[in-house]
C-alpha cells in the first residue's frame, strides 16, 4: 500500500462517511455545523464505480463496469471511524493505513486518490430538496486533520513584481539583501519603510493569474498584489485585517474591495487556478466539504455561497512561503529601477 498525507487521506474518510451516513449537514460562516439543514446522499461515484445507498435493504450497491454486488452500509458505519482513528494517530507526513486493505479491496478501491480531471475531490448525487432534483455533483474537500490545509498554493505563477518609487543604490541593495534571520522579507520591508522608499506594483509574473484575477476585476492583479504587500504589516495576516490595513493606506473603499476579494475567495475554493485559464465557471459546482480536527464533516453547498464567502473571508490568511524555495524577497535592479518579487500563499486558519 502507497503513503498518502493526512489531507489524502480525508477524501477517503469523506468518501466512507458520506455513504455510511447518507447526509452531509450545512455549515454556518463560522464553521458550525446547522442541525437541521443537510443533504441527503443517494449515490457517490469514484473512478467510475457507482456506490448508491439502498436504505430499504441497509446496503451499498456497487456498480462497476462488469458486475454489481452489495456491502452493508454497517460495514461503512464500522470502517469510517476506524479510518479517522488512523488518520489522527499517524505520524509523519504521509504513512500507510495497511489495517483498511481488506475493505479497499472488498469495495473495489484500488487507488486511495481517487482521479479526478476537475477541482471537484468527491461526486455525489444528491437528492436536492430545493427542486426536487437529483443533481450528480462534485465537491472540493478541505481537511484540518494534518497541517492548516492552504486554499492557494505559492508557485512561480503567484509571484508579483513592485518596483521601488526611485532606482536604489547598489549599497542600499546590497544592504536591504543582507537583512537576514527568520522573518527576512518582513524586516527588508520594514527597511524600505523607514527610508520612505515605497514599491509599486508592476505585475504579476505569470499572465495566465493576471489574466484570471482580472476576471473577477480588472485592477484585481494589483488589488491582490498590494494585499499581500500589505500583509506584512499586519499581526496574523487574517485576510479581513489586511483588507482593513489595506483600504486605509490606499484610500480604498472597503465594502467594494471587501466584495471583490469574497470573491476571489469563492473563485479559488471552487475552480480558479493559477496556472490554468479560467472561464470563470465553478468546478466545484456542488461546494465545500470540510473536515474538522474532530473528525465532524460539513459542507457549504453551493445554494451556501454567502455562508461560503463569510468563512473564508474570516477564516483564511495570508501567508509567507520560504522564501529560500521561491526566491522571492531579493531586491535586484535593471538600467532604469529596481526591483522585488513576492510570491504569495493563502491558508485556512
Amino acid at each position: 500500500m502507497k503513503k498518502f498525507n493526512k489531507g489524502e487521506w480525508s477524501e477517503l474518510y469523506v468518501f466512507f462517511s458520506a455513504l455510511a451516513e447518507g447526509k452531509i449537514y450545512a455549515a454556518d460562516e463560522n464553521l458550525q455545523k446547522i442541525e437541521n439543514t443537510f443533504y441527503v446522499i443517494l449515490k457517490v461515484i469514484r473512478d467510475n464505480v457507482e456506490y448508491v445507498r439502498n436504505n430499504d435493504d441497509g446496503q451499498i450497491i456497487i456498480n462497476t463496469e462488469n458486475e454489481s454486488y452489495s456491502v452493508s452500509i454497517n460495514e461503512f458505519l464500522k470502517e469510517a471511524p476506524r479510518l479517522l482513528e488512523n488518520i489522527k494517530a499517524a505520524k509523519g507526513s504521509s504513512f500507510e493505513i495497511p489495517n483498511i486493505a481488506s475493505f479497499l479491496e472488498k469495495i473495489g478501491i484500488k487507488n486511495i486518490k481517487a482521479k479526478s480531471t476537475s477541482k471537484g475531490d468527491i461526486t455525489i448525487q444528491i437528492h436536492d430538496e430545493f427542486t426536487g432534483f437529483k443533481p450528480v455533483i462534485d465537491f472540493s474537500i478541505k481537511s484540518y486533520l494534518g497541517n492548516t490545509p492552504t486554499l492557494l498554493n505559492a508557485s512561480g505563477a503567484t509571484v508579483s513584481e513592485f518596483t521601488t518609487s526611485e532606482k536604489l543604490s547598489t549599497d542600499i541593495v546590497e544592504k536591504v539583501n543582507s537583512i537576514s534571520g527568520k522573518q527576512k522579507i518582513k524586516d527588508r520591508l520594514l527597511f524600505l519603510k523607514e527610508k520612505n522608499i515605497n514599491l509599486e506594483f508592476s505585475r504579476l509574473a505569470d499572465t495566465t493569474f493576471s489574466h484570471n484575477l482580472s476576471m473577477i476585476d480588472f485592477r484585481m492583479p494589483e488589488i491582490f498584489s498590494n494585499l499581500f504587500l500589505c500583509s506584512y504589516f499586519v499581526q496574523g495576516k487574517r485576510v479581513e485585517d489586511v483588507v482593513n490595513y489595506y483600504c486605509k493606506h490606499y484610500y480604498e473603499d472597503k465594502e467594494l474591495v471587501e466584495y471583490k476579494v469574497k470573491d476571489l475567495l469563492v473563485a479559488i475554493a471552487l475552480g480558479m487556478v493559477p496556472k490554468t485559464k479560467w472561464s470563470g465557471l465553478d468546478e466545484a459546482n456542488g461546494g465545500y466539504i470540510i473536515v474538522k480536527k474532530d473528525g465532524e464533516i460539513v459542507c457549504y453547498h453551493i445554494y451556501d455561497r454567502n455562508r461560503l464567502k463569510e468563512y473564508l473571508y474570516k477564516h483564511t490568511r495570508f501567508d509567507s512561503p520560504s522564501s529560500s524555495r521561491t526566491g522571492a524577497g531579493i531586491l535586484f535592479s535593471t538600467d532604469t529601477t529596481t526591483m522585488l518579487r513576492l510570491t504569495s500563499q493563502i491558508r485556512f486558519i
